[in-house]
């Protein structure tokens, strides 16, 4: 249906789309005048010849800086420089029109870089890389980083998925039972409001706090397969949208809210008014139940220590995870993650080198290996002081054994009461199907979400109990299908990439036109 424009590997930037004044990092070779590099090469087709890389990210510093130096090491021909991305779209706008764009970038905001052309087509290099067929299961049954076209500019970088964690402290005091690891939303629902319990001798217990809303988790978390194949938030399928799954997650979460189920947020008067204390966080009060949080809540800090005990103990806390349930009890289901994109910049001069740095320091099993020396060695910390394993550290998106292996063992072992079940396991092996927020993987979902969704602002409106949620969903539906479509011509159309059919354009344009009239 859609054009596949990818050539050869050796051919693939050939004469580089050059972005604005965008320019590759420096290298030692001298241009040959036909917008690529004279260089040597070994066996294994990586040039000989001393070269400079440049990567911008969004992680913790001395993790990159670390890892850089194990990936020169490697590759001592290759010199590695790094740069944390404080603000995408100012500073690769800044870099473009220096002269000085990064080789390889890893972005939050997929729609700065593809309405830019940042990125550059490497569907031959990780089609042709063994290891592309050993990642998580969803990156290419969906295509996540090729935004529903045929040709991949970007991989997953860094992979954190949502998670559901639960107070077995709490569960005891109130004397309920803990879920099973493979729960149904209607069973997380009703433990939430069996679990806020307003003890009027003490503080109240709260069923829920979150950092997540709900609504985001509902919309993968949906329906099965066979009723909309889900792969994007929003009810997005890879065509189009559907809000009413949306709307159903968000009414649910706005009823918990304003029926009194959801623990009071950080720096607020509700805080201090049940805790005594503003700035307490939900999560160390020991009377909250069921966290809906991100993944790396666990390991920046219910898995740290203060002086000298551990955070859990310190705090009374008892915390076990458990995956995003399904609406539908199946075994097997998505569940909705942060998933940076990384990529090849367009104007790269040694696009196959910069694609072996992305991939070592992103998916790649020697990268991975890397990482975990790293993350194993608790002497190696940050600039505040912090093991780099508690410094944001992300989920490997590769399924290779012996990296899970040691993955696994960074984690402590917690089991059921009767022992039949290991928290942690049951929770790694729930996660292989992640689906990424929208506005990492689906064209002109931030421009949606700001223009529209955002601007009106559905979540205050609903949690204040002023409007429903099911009266915004056709009309979102039809302005994310909008957005959608018109993203999909601007980037991949003739005036973007050019990889779209002619049949693709006008069924985009389709939408487009509707919406205008």
């Amino acid at each position: 249906m859609k054009k596949n424009l990818s050539k050869a590997a050796a051919s693939i930037l050939a004469a580089a789309m050059v972005v604005g004044t965008a320019a590759c990092g420096s290298s030692t070779n001298a241009d040959t005048g036909s917008g690529q590099t004279a260089q040597g090469s070994g066996e294994d087709g990586v040039t000989t010849d001393n070269i400079t890389l440049t990567y911008w990210h969004y992680e913790d510093e001395t993790t990159i800086n670390t890892l850089a130096e194990k990936f020169m090491e490697k590759y001592p021909n290759i010199t590695v420089e790094t740069k944390v991305i404080s603000d995408m779209s100012t500073d690769l706008s800044a870099a473009a029109a220096a002269g000085q764009f990064p080789d390889v970038f890893v972005g939050t905001d997929s729609d700065t870089a593809l309405a830019n052309m940042y990125w550059a087509d490497i569907t031959d290099y990780y089609n042709n890389d063994p290891e592309t067929a050993n990642l998580m299961a969803t990156i290419n049954e969906y295509g996540i980083g090729m935004f529903d076209t045929d040709v991949r500019y970007a991989v997953p970088a860094w992979y954190q998925p949502s998670a559901i964690f639960i107070d077995r402290n709490v569960i005891n005091k109130l004397n309920l039972e803990m879920p099973r690891t493979d729960w149904t939303w209607d069973e997380m629902i009703q433990l939430i409001k069996d679990a806020t319990v307003d003890d009027r001798t003490g503080m109240k217990y709260y069923g829920l706090g979150y950092y997540n809303r709900l609504d985001s988790l509902y919309g993968i978390a949906a329906c099965s397969p066979e009723e909309r194949a889900l792969k994007g938030e929003f009810g997005f399928d890879g065509t189009d949208f559907d809000l009413s799954y949306w709307a159903t997650g968000e009414q649910q979460f706005s009823d918990l809210k304003l029926g009194g189920y959801v623990a009071p947020q950080q720096n607020t008067q509700a805080m201090e008014d049940w805790s005594g204390d503003w700035s307490t966080w939900f999560g160390a009060t020991g009377h909250v139940a069921v966290f809906s949080e991100g993944f790396w809540s666990y390991q920046n800090l219910w898995n740290t220590e203060i002086d000298g005990q551990s955070y859990q103990d310190y705090y009374g806390l008892d915390i076990v995870p458990y995956v995003t349930p399904n609406v539908v009890d199946e075994k097997e289901h998505n569940v909705i993650a942060n998933m940076y994109m990384g990529g090849v910049s367009t104007s790269c001069e040694h696009p196959y080198e910069a694609y072996l740095l992305l991939k070592f320091m992103t998916f790649g099993v020697d990268g991975w290996n890397a990482r975990l020396d790293i993350y194993e060695d608790e002497s190696i910390t940050n600039e505040s002081g912090v093991a780099l394993k508690h410094a944001n550290m992300p989920v490997p998106m590769t399924l290779d054994e012996g990296v899970w292996t040691r993955y696994r063992a960074l984690f402590p072992t917690v089991t059921s009461e009767d022992g039949s079940v290991d928290y942690w396991d049951d929770y790694f092996a729930s996660i292989t199907r992640p689906v990424a927020y929208g506005w990492y993987s689906i064209a002109g979902y931030w421009n949606f979400c700001d223009q529209y969704f955002n601007s009106i602002g559905i979540h205050d409106l609903v949690d204040a109990g002023t409007a429903k949620a099911a009266d915004y969903a056709d009309e979102a539906t039809r302005q994310a299908n909008y957005y959608h479509a018109e993203a999909m011509i601007s980037y991949f159309g003739p005036s973007g990439y050019d990889v779209l059919s002619e049949e693709d354009l006008a069924a985009y344009q389709a939408v487009v036109d509707s919406f205008a009239q």
